[in-house]
């Protein structure tokens, strides 16, 4: 298991509660770049995170992945390269033949 992908769920959790804590406090155009930040930006990170965490854990995956309609192709490139730098050996080379 991968406490480092673990620490990083759990600080972009964190990422969207803060900024969402500083929308609040915002009005116009600052809310809307901080909005979109978190919605966009810190979401797809966070989802792609997730994913990839399932996979070093050796969970289900797929069901996470298949039911996410927002998980587009374009992410598995990024899930591919957070499995090869926090999983084994083993689990990025057969990550690369189930993303292909």
């Amino acid at each position: 298991m991968s406490i480092e992908l673990k620490v990083k769920v759990k600080s972009l959790a964190e990422e969207a509660r803060i900024i969402r804590k500083e929308e609040r406090k915002l009005h116009g155009l600052e809310r809307a770049r901080l909005h979109d930040h978190r919605v966009v930006v810190v979401r797809d990170a966070a989802r792609r995170t997730l994913v990839a965490y399932q996979y070093v854990r050796g969970r289900d995956w797929e069901s996470c992945a298949s039911q996410d309609p927002y998980t587009r192709k374009r992410d598995w490139p990024v899930i591919a390269k957070m499995i090869k730098k926090y999983g084994s050996y083993g689990l990025a080379n057969s990550w690369e033949k189930l993303a292909a």
